[in-house]
């Protein structure tokens, strides 16, 4: 610590320079703290995904009867069977369209990750028009128990409008991305009975099983059933579903960002390197004055490795602190991006690992040199 006054005062003698350099660095570590939260989210997402739920969709885009989950249920392993249509809709503003899971009680069974008590579910399928919505549903349009949320489809109803009336009944969340779900429960009934078309068929169908090791033998056999009627299906495990439709459609996400990250850090050994470089050479006389006063090679090669190792670590802490506070605000600015990103703190431990790779690296050419310097040479006249 006694050397500090000593490092600080090589960093700010040229303070336009190493304000640039820490700028820079800063800018970096932002970069490196959003591609690890993008890499964070979709991991996570994959994570979350379960092998021992099986999607059931629509092979060639017509509905699926409801009749199939009958026949479903009765395959051997299967232990819960629920239907799904998603209403799309608009609340007050048509640039902003969601959707509503129209189901009945077995999607909890289905999905219990959901948080819904059993008096929540008993109230949601005895209020025809009722709902069940999340925590961010709730805090994002401002509604509560009790409210009525009028919601405009283009999905008509018999008597030729176009708003389907909810009543929310209850607030639930989902454990595994709490405040960030954004579910919205109804009765499949309720839809069913008042839409004009489409009577007794479903765009999906959930399942679980006991069995997660038999996911790919239960999907077969589900598209075995269907193989030869009017709507055959496709069934997937909503882990595979998740990496085929969501990892992979993006390219190799763990490669991008590695890729992107390699490519800054190779840059920021130049800009560190040569900021530290020129610093040096400007300060040839100042190192050959500390060694007449007493300061070894080793102390003097300390003091240089110091100076990049302090603006390398500040500037990276500053760049990460500043990805980990603005991750969250990009999911308030944009819930469908914000899914998508987490950053973990263990992303705060790589990047400040990789600060300090880079500051030994990129300084210790410019160290080594202020180390040989020859005293007699250095104060030459």
């Amino acid at each position: 610590m006694k050397y500090l006054p000593l490092v600080l005062a090589g960093l700010l003698r040229r303070p336009a320079r190493t304000i640039f350099t820490f700028l820079s660095i800063v800018v970096a570590f932002i970069l490196f703290g959003i591609l690890s939260a993008i890499e964070g989210g979709l991991a996570h997402q994959l994570d979350a995904a379960r092998v021992d739920r099986l999607i059931v969709d629509t092979k060639f885009g017509t509905q699926l009867p409801l009749a199939y989950l009958d026949q479903i249920a009765r395959l051997d392993g299967v232990t819960v069977v629920a239907p799904r249509q998603i209403l799309v809709g608009y609340y007050q503003d048509p640039k902003v369209p969601f959707g509503i899971i129209m189901t009945d009680r077995r999607f909890f069974g289905v999905r219990p990750e959901l948080n819904a008590s059993k008096d929540q579910i008993d109230t949601l399928l005895k209020t025809r028009t009722g709902a069940l919505i999340t925590v961010f549903t709730a805090r994002r349009f401002g509604w509560k128990v009790g409210d009525k949320v009028p919601v405009i489809s283009n999905t008509i109803r018999r008597d030729g409008g176009h708003t389907w009336t909810f009543d929310i009944v209850g607030i639930i969340d989902d454990m595994d991305r709490p405040g960030k779900a954004r579910y919205f429960i109804s009765n499949y009934d309720y839809m069913d009975q008042e839409r004009v078309t489409e009577k007794g068929t479903i765009d999906r169908i959930l399942v679980r099983i006991k069995d997660p090791k038999r996911a790919t033998e239960t999907s077969r056999e589900i598209d075995a059933l269907f193989a030869n009627s009017a709507a055959p299906t496709r069934t997937i495990s909503e882990k595979s579903d998740r990496q085929a439709g969501g990892i992979s459609s993006i390219g190799d996400v763990g490669f991008f960002t590695r890729a992107v990250v390699s490519a800054v850090l190779f840059m920021l050994l130049f800009l560190t390197g040569n900021t530290m470089m020129q610093s040096v050479r400007e300060r040839i006389p100042e190192f050959a004055v500390l060694k007449t006063l007493g300061f070894s090679d080793r102390s003097v090669l300390m003091l240089v490795l110091a100076e990049a190792l302090i603006l390398c670590a500040l500037a990276a802490g500053t760049g990460l602190l500043i990805a980990k506070i603005g991750v969250p605000l990009i999911g308030d600015v944009s819930p469908d991006l914000g899914q998508l990103l987490l950053m973990p703190w263990s992303a705060l431990a790589t990047g400040l690992a990789f600060a300090f790779a880079v500051a030994l690296v990129s300084a210790l050419i410019p160290a080594l040199k202020a180390q040989r310097i020859s005293i007699i040479e250095a104060l030459r006249p």
